[in-house]
């Protein structure tokens, strides 16, 4: 019997190595289709856990309460709209364990793990013990164009004058007949991933011109429960107690030494995949959005800046094109 030269033996190696090469990419995406569409899950119970919110409250939850009530300036609380949606997506539990007239940090619930927070597709900070001990989110609330109520424009790439004002602007909890726009037209939650994105060029009112962030010294994550690394009206306004209630100070990120903590919400004064600020894609080519009226959407990150802060801003009056 004739066994097989060395010339057929190559041969065969060479056709199984380019069928290998053929089927890898195409698992590969069966698996992101997976994972997506676990991701676009966690995004409707997100959805619906802020509608249920909303029917409850008459309201949307705010992106955190910065103080405790009194005079300003306030002592510390920083507890965020991750927590205050806990009871209406099934876990009444971990919300009871919360004292929420006492300062979120330094309560158990900081370095608690929620699934539905955490994306499939994301391979970077999942695990409290990676991120000095704080859970994190890679769902973000829309802070609109920047921090504050009535973030206006201020021309050149955008129309000046307009109002691109998010759905969690500072620390007002919204309803349903302030989106201007149409619930069913503006973004109430979008994706960020978990590292950050780091610009390759001027990142200022521009999608696209960033990588991801390394997970070491330079990675920014977004912490869940806790309201850390802010500016704007919580901060910057000399009103509130940083988180540690140590007093009033203005730090546009917590911890020094990396990974850098930032609260769970971005702006798009720093475009989409452009800078920690911002929102940033998990899945390649696409940015997971959820719309005020509970629907989620997947939005191709190639889409123009002026179209993209109009599917954030509730009240603008711009037309989107996706």
């Amino acid at each position: 019997m004739q066994g097989f030269t060395l010339v057929e033996l190559l041969v065969v190696i060479a056709i199984i190595g380019v069928l290998v090469g053929l089927l890898l990419p195409a698992v590969q995406s069966a698996r992101e289709a997976a994972r997506r569409s676990s991701c676009m899950n966690n995004l409707k119970q997100l959805g619906l856990g802020l509608q249920n919110h909303h029917d409850t409250k008459g309201s949307f939850p705010p992106v955190a309460t910065f103080g405790q009530p009194g005079p300003f300036p306030q002592r510390a609380s920083h507890h965020t709209w991750c927590t205050y949606l806990l009871p209406f997506m099934e876990e009444t539990s971990l919300y009871d364990s919360v004292d929420l007239k006492l300062p979120a940090w330094g309560q158990p619930i900081v370095g608690q793990t929620v699934a539905v927070l955490l994306c499939p597709s994301d391979g970077g900070f999942r695990e409290p013990k990676q991120t000095h001990g704080i859970a994190v989110t890679h769902y973000l609330a829309n802070g609109g164009w920047h921090w504050w109520e009535g973030a206006v424009a201020p021309g050149g790439v955008l129309p000046a004058g307009v109002d691109y004002m998010g759905a969690f602007p500072g620390g007002d909890a919204l309803s349903m007949r302030d989106f201007k726009d149409g619930t069913s037209k503006t973004v109430i939650l979008a994706e960020g991933n978990s590292t950050g994105y780091k610009p390759l060029s001027d990142p200022w009112m521009k999608n696209g011109v960033g990588v991801p962030r390394l997970a070491n010294g330079e990675g920014v994550f977004h912490s869940a429960f806790v309201f850390t690394g802010m500016g704007g009206r919580c901060c910057e306004s000399g009103q509130y107690y940083e988180v540690d209630d140590s007093g009033v100070k203005a730090a546009w990120n917590w911890f020094k030494a990396g990974p850098h903590a930032y609260m769970p919400s971005y702006i798009n004064a720093w475009g989409l995949n452009s800078e920690w600020p911002g929102a940033g894609s998990i899945h390649p080519g696409l940015e997971g959005c959820l719309r005020a009226d509970g629907s989620v959407t997947f939005v191709n990150t190639d889409i123009d800046y002026p179209s993209w802060c109009a599917m954030n801003g509730l009240n603008d009056k711009q037309r989107t094109d996706d």
